[in-house]
């Protein structure tokens, strides 16, 4: 029965060609909720053809692979036992490649053997993470994390100054609500699951940015919103979780949008593009899937706010801040500094992303630009990648009671190359209240 429901979920080299050709007959012009799901289609051919044919993916140079790709459903995966599901990528793959995001209620394939080009435990896809990149760059969105049963009977203070709310509850993607309901929301999903709260927009939602790496800007590169990877955060980010020997993309959030900026946008490095409809706005809605590839191989809107006024007496400026600046450079020089104080981390997702096309594209030509198919650098990503596990496992284990956490100590135990993480182990419910606000991550005080 398990066999059977793993073929179901499997789309074969052999059975590709066929399927590319039916992904030819999309049309790219379309309206409405149609045009969305074209757009996807259209990327997941662009993305297949990439991963079959591309000459810098093999292991000799200019050498088109030779080996095959096969389209996983994680769910069936995970419907095998662990030692099953364990022998068959041993067997059949070289290299896993994560679709990204994937949905909070899938729980995502790990292995260490093959290497994976996506998350590498689950806690990794889990609200855990978030807290834990904020906590390494010291920068994020306020951010609460309540545990199960806990009752609000007013806003908590963090997020006084926003009208826009990211509410996750435990297992389940994101939302965004207004805050003149969000209480009783809240309390009625704290009534059954822990939730993690977070600022998102000051006057609406707020501007997320989507940064691909590995990176190409270098440390100390100057900051503007066209060179978003010269951002502080972006930079110990790939540092310290080594994103050189990797790929996905880091979501980069501006809440202080202006009203005059209401219609948010979310858009790459490279291009604009339109918000999607809000019942979608988060691209973990999408249908997870998991790539296998069998062979080794965000204009500023709240930019500086001039003064109206013709002129300014600078008898009545508290600080130099209230001036106008006069002279260009200078003033342009303010504006990158205030600019990059105002976006923060929101997310790290690995793997390659299926829900924007130009994104995904900037994603797989790093893969092959920066030689992630080789194996020297296949050997870097399986340590960096135990490397993360260790950390993040102690991160939770440090916000957690004892006992609590000793029910996922199975994952640390059973990532090795020989396996992959328990499919029955649970990610840890927390049992502290935490909040994360003005860079220091701590417990609640619950005003």
């Amino acid at each position: 029965m398990q066999s059977q429901c793993f073929e179901v979920g499997k789309l074969t080299d052999e059975s590709l060609d066929s399927f590319l050709g039916e992904l030819e007959k999309v049309d790219t012009v379309a309206e409405g909720e149609a045009q969305r799901y074209f757009d996807h289609a259209i990327t997941l051919r662009d993305t297949i053809l990439f991963l079959r044919y591309n000459r810098n993916l093999g292991v000799e140079p200019d050498q088109v692979p030779a080996k095959g790709l096969d389209l996983l459903r994680c769910e069936s995966l995970n419907s095998l036992d662990s030692a099953a599901c364990g022998r068959v990528l041993q067997k059949n793959y070289s290299l896993l490649v994560s679709m990204a995001p994937l949905s909070n209620e899938i729980r995502p394939v790990t292995s260490c053997c093959p290497p994976h080009f996506g998350p590498a435990v689950p806690e990794v896809n889990s609200v855990w993470f978030k807290l834990f990149i904020y906590d390494q760059v010291k920068s994020g969105p306020p951010s609460l994390l309540l545990v199960k049963g806990t009752r609000l009977r007013w806003l908590p203070k963090i997020f006084e100054d926003y009208e826009r709310l990211m509410i996750t509850t435990w297992g389940h993607d994101p939302g965004i609500v207004p805050v003149s309901n969000v209480l009783l929301a809240l309390n009625d999903a704290l009534s059954h699951s822990a939730v993690l709260v977070q600022a998102h927009g000051v006057h609406t939602e707020g501007d997320v940015v989507y940064v691909p790496f590995p990176l190409d800007c270098k440390y100390g590169e100057p900051f503007s919103e066209d060179n978003m990877e010269a951002h502080s955060a972006i930079q110990q980010l790939s540092k310290c979780l080594d994103l050189e020997h990797t790929c996905g993309f880091i979501s980069m959030l501006k809440p202080s949008v202006s009203k005059q900026a209401s219609n948010a946008r979310r858009r790459t490095i490279s291009a604009n593009f339109g918000m999607p409809p809000p019942a979608m706005s988060d691209p973990r809605s999408l249908s997870p899937l998991i790539v296998i590839n069998d062979m080794y191989s965000s204009q500023d809107s709240a930019s500086y706010e001039q003064n109206e006024e013709d002129g300014v007496d600078p008898i009545s400026c508290s600080s130099v801040d209230d001036m106008v600046m006069v002279g260009k450079d200078k003033k342009k020089e303010n504006e990158e500094e205030r600019s990059a104080d105002k976006w923060l981390p929101l997310d790290l997702c690995y793997g390659l992303p299926l829900f924007d096309g130009d994104l995904s594209k900037q994603v797989y030509q790093k893969i092959s630009s920066k030689g992630l198919c080789h194996d020297d650098s296949l050997k870097l990503l399986v340590h960096s990648s135990r490397k993360l596990t260790l950390r993040l496992l102690d991160f939770i284990s440090k916000h957690q009671d004892a006992s609590v956490f000793q029910e996922s100590a199975s994952d640390l135990n059973s990532f090795s190359p020989q396996g992959l993480g328990s499919s029955a182990s649970v990610i840890p419910y927390p049992t502290r209240n935490l909040s994360f606000f003005n860079g220091e991550l701590g417990p609640w005080d619950g005003r």
